[in-house]
């Protein structure tokens, strides 16, 4: 029996767990994508507060709806605003249902600043969905480093290539961007699905940056689920 929490607090409840184990529980769960994962958001709502959550369905629904749209556009018409994106928080999480060939799952798009610069973040995708209150993971998390300033220098160097050309386009993002597997993942390619989940974390950010909506919900890990 599903309890009623979302699958960010679940993942939240889940880190907050491992942040107390000690020994070989931590160590055992460092090798598990996804405890890694769970562990490091646990460890910024708790050490960074506040963690901001925002989940679609909740009350800005029109965040959602336009970061939708402006995924919906060829690449070369998001880049202006995927350089414009800014966090002011240390983390955020959005969350949101999966479509296509991720229908029925859950997904959530962590961002997090490695330093003190809003325009460069770490974004971590979770795929998975909620079993007896429980997160579980469907599709192994991986870490995009993404620097928005870059971007935006190059395509100020660039100009009117980057419209003209899909290939300019996909160096641009190239150039301020780079997919690092998180320890216990394998290297290899990456899901276009689940690429396509970065940007559009970051289409998030970078639309609720433009609009100067509220923060929603802060939100603290409690151990146990």
């Amino acid at each position: 029996m599903d309890f009623d929490i979302s699958f960010a607090e679940a993942m939240l409840r889940r880190g907050a767990g491992l942040l107390e184990a000690a020994g070989a529980d931590a160590a055992a769960a460092d090798a598990d994508p996804f405890a890694a994962l769970a562990r490091l958001l646990a460890a910024a709502a708790a050490t960074d507060a506040p963690l901001v959550v925002l989940s679609e369905g909740g009350s800005h629904p029109a965040l959602f709806e336009e970061a939708a749209r402006r995924s919906a556009e060829p690449p070369a018409a998001r880049l202006a605003g995927l350089a414009a994106t800014r966090q002011g928080e240390r983390a955020t999480m959005y969350e949101f249902d999966g479509s296509g060939p991720l229908t029925g799952n859950r997904i959530v798009a962590a961002l997090l600043r490695p330093e003190d610069r809003p325009d460069l973040l770490h974004v971590y995708i979770a795929v998975g969905r909620l079993r007896g209150g429980e997160a579980q993971i469907t599709v192994a998390p991986a870490l995009l480093r993404f620097d928005a300033a870059a971007l935006g220098r190059t395509l100020e160097l660039l100009g009117d290539a980057v419209s003209r050309s899909a290939n300019a386009a996909a160096a641009a993002l190239a150039h301020a961007s780079a997919i690092l597997p998180m320890d216990g993942q394998g290297e290899g390619g990456m899901p276009a699905a689940l690429l396509d989940l970065y940007w559009h974390g970051l289409t998030l950010a970078s639309v609720r940056a433009s609009s100067a909506l509220p923060q929603q919900a802060h939100m603290a890990p409690s151990p146990g689920a």
